[in-house]
């Protein structure tokens, strides 16, 4: 019982830890099946012709199906080849960008982030609901920097037993 509980604890934190990066892939697979598919109806004269040396494509090139150049990001239609130069018949991809400027801000922001964690927090988290068993004798002294009401309980209720139970 504790065991699930606390896998299902762990798995709603996870959840929440990676939720936006879940959602960025998600919704960029989407963007990209979006633009492969307009892609193919969309006629040349509609298309931007990119004209880069071998190098600068080299360097430009993502993925089969993708170039950045200038901070954009180009999905292509077609290439041709000639001898030192690469035509890309390309449609630049605002959504992409858009995407990948928001993930970008995301991640800038969290590690910009400088301010130290509340006391508030740190009690939190450091506070002791279930005590330890069998880890010190029932007559010794036990300091304990959060005192609750669970806590205080039970170590009134252990002290009271100073003899060994009954042997049957």
């Amino acid at each position: 019982m504790k065991r699930s509980l606390c896998i299902l604890f762990l798995g709603i934190l996870l959840i929440q830890v990676s939720g936006c990066y879940v959602y960025f892939i998600a919704r960029l697979t989407a963007i990209r099946i979006e633009m492969r598919e307009q892609l193919n109806h969309l006629p040349d004269d509609q298309l931007t012709l990119l004209t880069l040396t071998t190098e600068e494509y080299q360097k430009a090139k993502v993925d089969d199906h993708e170039v950045r150049l200038n901070g954009k990001m180009y999905d292509i239609a077609r290439l041709i080849i000639q001898k030192d130069k690469v035509l890309v018949y390309a449609i630049h991809d605002e959504a992409e960008d858009n995407l990948l400027s928001f993930l970008d801000e995301i991640v800038k922001r969290s590690t910009n982030d400088k301010k130290p964690v509340p006391s508030q927090l740190v009690q939190l988290l450091t506070l002791i609901f279930l005590p330890t068993e069998n880890q010190l004798p029932v007559n010794s002294s036990v300091a304990l920097i959060h005192a609750t009401k669970y806590t205080q309980s039970y170590l009134a209720f252990a002290r009271l037993i100073d003899s060994p139970p009954p042997r049957s």
